[in-house]
């Protein structure tokens, strides 16, 4: 089920500041449009999302006043980090002036999008307990063509377009042209450094390993100049310490902003394992839309970028000139430290449509970019080494929390394949493995088995000192901390217990009254699912 005009306008009301919802905000689509198989750009995909009902489209919004920013928070409390729609926003009030957009905010949040991107039907789940059905559909659709592909994502080769009809060379600026804060690029909370752009897909070269395709913040410091931080482990700082391992002076970089949603799946997720020599990213995005991505080469360096991006970025990194920057609200919800020394850029060039969409994303509010591509590849790579684990989730609702579900059938099988994870996923800090019948994205039953079925004693293990995620706060020092492992399921003969366990409440209730949830939904199922109407 889809959110109705009444859902979404009731709870924008709600939002604490003046100004930010006007009588014009609208909420379109019916719900059953056709799903496309393949989107060429970011507005083909936005379109499908506001044919299912999943964009909310507002006139104007003052960030100067933050309105924006409560509005995310309020639809995330409301329903959600993967229940709220994409917000598209006409003119942003950004430092006393009213930019034109749209601002496209939110675009991967909600559920159904998982599904609307690689053209299937979306699952139908009530709107306020989404189980992750669209999630898991979009993930075993990935999942299949891997498994045709020997463990590998499919690739197709981009190609070049002409230069002369591609639409982010609409407008091409260069020089004292280039002004990056007449564009409504924002500062998403009071305590930030300032603007920042934070969905851009960074383009950096490495002479042996090629081109690499990655999201970093960058702080808008002034009209040709932007802050860019990569964390250290990132590709894209490896390339830039490289270079300037080598003696080079800059560096050159693009940064492409509003690309095609599998570009952009591609630039916030690592699925370049496995391949024999270098591998294209762009052809990993072509395989995941089922069509070439067009490119086209840049105007003041040679990357070639999607054609049919918003806007491209060009410039130069120098690296022996290393600035500040921060502080920043990171995406495991507190607010991350102003860094000494990090990498900036000189822009040389822009390049963007007529009217260009800008996106945002509220780090730490909302969902980042759509999960189930990049997930579909942990998942195979996890069963073809365990084949008892029956599934796996990474939980961006809670950074570094990761869960794993097993048909568990040798003693110690639980805490080895949880140390496993442990030592292979960088970003992974609490690992939590629990019997079959918990679901991995229901944080109610994970935390059920962990106080119902885990016995600390014996089923867990401490990382004392591990890399992990620069950005993780709580660390000692930066990129280095301790992890946990935990056990959670059932004990089996082997392991300790002797009592036999008993039967989860609700599955007897399943067992014993089988035709129970079926009345009760066709009496009060409506009553359910509208009851916040009538209040």
């Amino acid at each position: 089920m889809n959110f109705s005009r009444r859902d979404l306008l009731g709870l924008a009301a709600s939002v604490p500041v003046a100004g930010s919802l006007p009588a014009e905000a609208r909420i379109s689509g019916t719900g059953s449009a056709k799903v496309r198989a393949h989107f060429r750009s970011m507005r083909d995909y936005v379109a499908a999302l506001d044919q299912h009902g999943l964009l909310l489209h507002l006139p104007r919004a003052n960030q100067d006043e933050y309105e924006l920013t409560a509005l995310m928070y309020r639809l995330r409390d409301q329903h959600g980090m993967r229940g709220a729609p994409a917000l598209l926003v006409d003119r942003v009030r950004v430092d006393g002036k009213w930019l034109r957009g749209p601002l496209l905010i939110n675009e991967s949040g909600h559920m159904d999008a998982e599904c609307i991107a690689f053209g299937l039907e979306p699952v139908a789940e009530p709107v306020n307990r989404p189980s992750y059905g669209s999630y898991r559909k979009a993930r075993a659709h990935i999942g299949q063509k891997l498994a045709e592909n020997n463990g590998l994502y499919p690739l197709i080769d981009p190609v070049v377009t002409d230069a002369d009809e591609v639409p982010c060379k609409d407008v091409i600026l260069t020089g004292d042209e280039i002004d990056l804060t007449s564009f409504p690029f924002i500062q998403g909370n009071p305590s930030d450094a300032g603007r920042y752009i934070n969905t851009g897909a960074v383009f950096t070269r490495h002479p042996k390993f090629g081109v690499n395709i990655g999201t970093y913040r960058c702080h808008l410091r002034g009209p040709r100049e932007l802050g860019l931080n990569s964390e250290p482990g990132q590709t894209g700082y490896r390339h830039l310490w490289a270079a300037k391992k080598r003696g080079e002076k800059t560096a050159p970089v693009s940064i492409v902003l509003g690309a095609d949603p599998y570009v952009w799946m591609v630039s916030g997720s690592k699925m370049n394992f496995g391949y024999n020599g270098v591998v294209d990213e762009l052809a990993i995005a072509g395989g995941l839309a089922g069509a070439p991505i067009e490119t086209v080469k840049c105007v003041t360096n040679d990357f070639l970028v999607p054609a049919h991006a918003e806007m491209i970025i060009e410039g130069e990194v120098p690296l022996d000139d290393l600035r500040p920057e921060g502080p920043y609200g990171e995406w495991y919800g507190y607010q991350g430290p102003v860094k000494d020394e990090v990498f900036w850029m000189s822009v040389t060039a822009v390049t963007h449509r007529k009217q260009p969409w800008v996106m945002n994303n509220f780090t730490g509010i909302q969902a980042g970019a759509l999960m189930s591509a990049s997930h579909a590849g942990s998942l195979y790579k996890l069963r073809k080494k365990f084949p008892n684990i029956t599934d796996w989730f990474y939980d961006t609702r809670s950074s570094g929390f990761t869960v794993v579900s097993i048909d568990k059938k040798e003693p110690g099988e639980g805490l080895a394949v949880a140390n496993h994870i442990a030592k292979t996923n960088f970003t992974a800090k609490v690992i939590v493995v629990v019997d079959s019948d918990i679901d991995v994205t229901n944080q109610e039953q994970v935390l059920l088995a962990m106080v119902a079925l885990w016995q600390p004693a014996g089923n867990l293990r401490v990382w004392e000192s591990v890399p992990i995620l620069p950005l993780d706060q709580s660390a000692p020092e930066i990129g280095r901390g301790s992890k946990i492992t935990i056990d959670a399921t059932r004990q089996i003969p082997g392991e300790g217990r002797q009592r036999p366990w008993p039967g989860l409440n609700r599955a007897l209730f399943e067992a014993g009254a089988p035709d129970a949830f079926a009345r009760a939904d066709e009496q009060w199922g409506q009553l359910v699912r509208n009851w916040t109407l009538q209040r």
